[in-house]
Parts: C-alpha cells; structure tokens; sequence
C-alpha cells in the first residue's frame, strides 16, 4: 500500500522512481495489517447493511405486519446469493385437520398435506346504517350476536349476488365466539407468592388492573398464548407473559418481592375446526368465480386496512357481472379480534402464539393457515382464489380473463425476487431429491431452476392448483426459518420464495408482469398509469411538493390514524384531497422518486386511490360492526 506522506515520517521508507524523485513509502509489515483489517471490517459493514434491506421492502406492503420504517421501505438493496451451505430445516408441526403435533415439534409434511395463510374467523354480520361523512359511531345499531357463519337477513336480501356470510364459515361446536376450546383451570394452591417471573409481554400489567391473584390467572387462562401471569397486590397490575421454555423460572423471590404469580401449562389441540372438504359426500365443481382471500394476523395496523379494503370489494363486487362471488379473512391468531363480525373470517391457530402481541416474522404463520383453510368446506365456492393482502384497494370488478386454466395462474412481477436465489435453489433441490417421486416430478433435475418473480399476493390460481401449492409453501416457510444463514440472507422476502418454490415445485406457471401489463395491480405513484389493473396498493407513501419544494400534500399508511401501534380499533378519517393539476406548477415527488417530476396521469392514479379511500371510509362505522361500545371492540383488539 503506497501512501504520499511527509518527508518526516517513519518507520515508513522513501521509494525512489527511475528518476531519482521521492515518490511513495513503503508501509510495515504493522500498518499494512492495520489498514487491510480496517478496509475489510468496512466491506464487511457495507455488505450486512446491503443484505439487510430492500427495495419494496418491501414486505411491509406485501405482509403488513412487519412495521418497517419508511426508511426501510424506500431504501433498496443488491442481494445475490450466498455459497453458504445450508443445513436441514424441520417443518412445523402440521396437521391440516387442525390437530397440532406435540409442542409443535419440527417434522418434514407429506406431499399431500397443505398449508395455510393468515386469516380470521367470522362472526355474524350486523346490519348497520352507513355514515357517508366520516362513519357514524353505530354501536348501539349492532345489538344482536349470532353465530359466526349465520348470513345476515338484511344484508342477504340487499345483495343476491353472493352470500356474504355463508355457513362454510361457522367453526365446529361450541357457541363460544371462535370456537375456542376452554383454558387450562386456576387452580389457588397453584399461585405462587413472592416471585416474579419473566417473559414476552402479552398484555401490559399497567393497563390491565385485576382485583385478584384468581381474576389475573383466568385473564391469562383466556389467551392461547398466555403462559405466565404476575400480580401485584398493591398497584393490582396484572401482568400476561408468553414464555416458551417447557418449565419457566422465576427471576426473583423471598419476602421482598411483591408479586403473586403462576404457570400455565402450554396449550394442546386446536382452538378451532371446520368442516372440511374431504367430508362432503359427492362434492359438485364449484362454480367459476373468484374468490377473494385476505391474510392477516389480526393486529390493529392491519384491521384498520382491512376494513377499508374490504368495502372496496363489496363496492366492486355488486357491479353488473362480476365474477367476484365470495371473500373470506384468513386470520392467524389464537383468538378472535374485533372484526369477526364486520368481516366474513375464518380464523386458524398460528405456530407462533407471541404473534398475537408482536414476533418479528408473522407472516411465516400465513401459508400455513392458508393451506388449512384451502381444506374447508370454504374453499368449495368458487373455482379460483384471488389473494390479496390489507393495503389493497379494489378500484374496479376484475375481467374474468384471468381466470386460467388448471395449472396456470397470473402473479405479479416483483423484480427484486431473484429467479435463480442460490439460497432458495438449496433449499428446493434439498426438497425435490426427496419427494419429487410423490409429486410426480422424477425429472425435476433436467429442468432449469428458475423462480416465477411473483409472490402470493397479489395472485390468481385455481382452488385445485392452490390445494397443492399451499402446503409446500408452509413447507418451504418452514425450511427457510433455519439454519440462520438462510434466514437472514432471504429476509423478509423468505415467505414470497417459499411461494414461488411451491409453484415450481407442483408445477403451477405463474404468468406474471409489470405494471402496465399486468392485469392485477398498479402501485401509486411508481407506476404511471392503471393499465388493465384492477387493485391498487397504496404502499409507497406518496409526498408531492411544488416547483419551489414545499410540501403540498402526503399520505403514508405507516403514519394513518397516529402510527403503527395506536390501540385499536383505530379513529377512521378520510384523506385530504391531493392537489389539482396545474402543469404551471411544477408539481414533483418526494427525492426517492428519480425523476421527481410528478405527471398528471400519475396525479389522477393517486386521486383514484384516495377517493376509493375516503368512500369507504366514509362508509365505516366508528365502532366495528357486532358491539355495542367502543370498549367492547377495545377488548377484542387487546
């Protein structure tokens, strides 16, 4: 390494050129070690931040839960694939009858089993008048409760297109809201007083007073994933913890600790079932629709998406023709939430009960739930399934082209996922070299190895082609989780590899393209104009500024409603209007935009969005369909 230096310097030494003239000193063995170790820790710092982000980031729009910063979500990365070797994963326990494995332990999942994705149940739907201002405080106008899957009268006799709120819905058994299974008991002799344990927090102590070490133990006997309660006796904080160790231990103990707490043995079986398709006797094809199916793990920052992408379908699916016929919430939760009753939902049981509070990968909970719901009874009205995630808005009744035939289907191009992911390409032959045999694909090896650049959302297929899609995708989910080398280099996009895997894997060819080809989905304001599109994701958080760069206008969805983490069910408000187009303007588009130059088809594409937006949201009561307070809803949410 030469360095121009001072004559002064040492222990470094002159070297002369043919000339005669001091030019560059030789470095010591000592300095060259230093500067080589400092240039490598800083590739090394520049590699981690490289791998550790990503363009659309891109998950936050495609799964929700992730909360990404908008940083985060603007912020694009180069990702190639590692030659790292990758280690066997097991799978998660599955059974799609909806038993659980012991403890669900790791298991490799036949060919045949299938998966599912976030969803939620549903209870009865409550007819209620529709505020077309800003949604009317409508709890006193939902006071009855009847079964999940009961089809309101009202709303059936409004719309006989479709029946909304179908018996497919209704869970197996019990009147309970979910079907959910009594908690484990609380048992006095039981409590121990004195100590204080430690574990993810389920429901904050500070807003949860009980006046009884008894009242605190069945709060948490009510919550699958409660495990640890702790109480005060003092300020009455009652404390709900999640711990997955097998024997929790206490952090503290002796006569100076305050607490009173107990151990909850873990839950076994599921909280819910449904019928399930394999049980009908002589099933007739279902008709050719689409069905609408919508992922979710139920927290407030999705359920207020919900709720608006929702009315948008209802909007569009009353137009004259539509093949959409049926829609169904996919929620991945180990209890019911506040929109059982505003949104037609089945609910499954996640793999990672502390997702109901907060985890930092909920999505790998969704193929699986998913896949369990593609084996009910549910799955049988329509012919395809038409995925789509929270922050989608339906702008239009889609064209019943893009209903394919049995093993094709119509994806969204995502030109960050990488066709030929070296991580992904281990994993998968891993896979193949052991059940290609059982999905008929004993020539897999002469194919090349090549992704469809799509992921599950949006996306069209066949019910059939989805039956066997989603359990390798749960599959594929589970394999990529470890070892922690594959985790991190496929990040958030891991679940959209398992996907696209799945696909390949049972051969289902996704025919996929960008906006404006695509007949799916436009991203304003990245694209220009709607194309044949027929959702919107409002994903991108578009800023416009005027010529002389003052900010005009905004709406991002990380920031509605208060931010991410607002207790729900969130205060529903309609967007100001983005400004006209004045081509004297200037009018221009955040930095991240290059060119920043705003047009105005790009204006009208987000003034599409925000009037779709304002209108459904102005249909929306205050209060979620199906209770009669505000805190009533509140609960739920918790």
């Amino acid at each position: 390494v030469n360095l121009v230096l001072p004559r002064g310097i040492r222990p470094w030494r002159w070297t002369e050129t043919m000339a005669g003239r001091r030019f560059l000193p030789k470095l010591g063995f000592v300095p060259c070690s230093i500067i080589a170790g400092i240039v490598f820790l800083v590739i090394v710092a520049l590699a981690q931040a490289i791998a550790e982000t990503h363009p659309d980031a891109v998950s936050d729009r495609h799964h929700g839960d992730e909360f990404l910063s908008r940083r985060a979500h603007e912020t694009g990365y180069r990702r190639s694939g590692s030659r790292d070797r990758t280690h066997h994963g097991g799978l998660f326990g599955l059974n799609l009858d909806g038993e659980e494995e012991e403890d669900l332990k790791p298991r490799r999942a036949r060919a045949g089993d299938e998966e599912v994705e976030e969803v939620e149940v549903v209870e009865e739907i409550v007819e209620v008048e529709e505020d077309d201002d800003e949604g009317s405080d409508g709890g006193e106008e939902t006071d009855a409760r009847a079964s999940r899957g009961s089809v309101t009268a009202t709303r059936a006799a409004r719309d006989d297109r479709f029946d909304e709120f179908p018996a497919s819905l209704a869970p197996l058994g019990g009147d309970s809201p979910g079907g959910d299974s009594p908690g484990p008991s609380c048992d006095a002799g039981d409590f121990i007083e004195h100590a204080e344990f430690w574990g993810d927090v389920v429901v904050d102590g500070t807003q949860n007073l009980k006046t009884s070490a008894s009242t605190c133990c069945e709060a948490c006997a009510k919550i699958r994933s409660c495990r640890i309660w702790v109480w005060n006796p003092d300020t009455k904080q009652c404390w709900l913890k999640a711990d997955e160790r097998e024997r929790p231990e206490p952090v503290a103990e002796g006569a100076s600790v305050a607490w009173t707490s107990g151990v909850l043995p873990p839950r076994k079986g599921p909280t819910v079932k449904y019928a399930l398709a394999k049980d009908v006797a002589d099933p007739t094809p279902p008709p050719k629709c689409l069905h609408t199916v919508l992922t979710s793990s139920g927290n407030a920052y999705m359920n207020w998406q919900t709720r608006i992408m929702y009315q948008t379908y209802l909007k569009h699916a009353a137009e004259p023709g539509s093949v959409m016929k049926a829609f169904t919430r996919i929620l991945h939760r180990g209890k019911d939430d506040e929109l059982m009753m505003e949104v037609p939902t089945m609910r499954f049981d996640p793999n990672q009960g502390k997702c109901d509070t907060w985890c930092d990968y909920p999505v790998a909970d969704r193929s699986l739930a998913v896949a369990q719901w593609s084996q009910t009874t549910d799955s049988m009205r329509c012919s395809h399934v038409m995925m789509v995630e929270t922050d989608y808005i339906y702008v239009k009744s889609p064209s019943p082209h893009i209903l394919m035939p049995p093993g094709k289907a119509i994806g969204f191009e995502y030109s960050y996922i990488y066709p030929q992911d070296l991580n992904m390409k281990r994993v998968y032959e891993e896979y193949m070299r052991e059940h290609a045999d059982e999905l008929g694909r004993s020539e897999w090896k002469r194919e090349k190895f090549a992704l469809p650049r799509t992921g599950n959302a949006p996306s069209c297929l066949n019910v059939e082609d989805l039956r066997r899609v989603a359990p390798l995708w749960a599959e594929f989910v589970a394999r990529t989780e470890k070892p922690e080398e594959v985790r991190k280099a496929l990040g958030w996009l891991r679940d959209m590899y398992a996907y696209d895997a799945a696909a390949l894997a049972v051969g289902v060819e996704h025919v996929v393209a960008p906006t404006p080809r695509t007949p799916l989905m436009a991203q304003p304001p990245a694209d220009e104009n709607i194309g044949d599109a027929f959702l919107l994701h409002y994903t991108w958080g578009p800023e416009i500024y005027d010529g002389k760069d003052e900010k005009l206008w905004v709406f991002d969805k990380r920031s509605y409603g208060g931010g991410q983490y607002q207790r729900g069910p969130y205060q529903l408000s309609k967007i100001p209007d983005p400004p006209r187009w004045d081509p004297a303007a200037g009018l221009q588009l955040q930095d991240f935009f290059q060119p920043r130059t705003l047009s105005e088809s790009k204006l009208e594409l987000i003034r599409l969005m925000i009037d779709e937006f304002n209108e459904a949201v102005g249909k929306l009561p205050r209060i979620p369909k199906g209770h009669k307070t505000l805190e009533e809803a509140q609960a739920m949410a918790a």
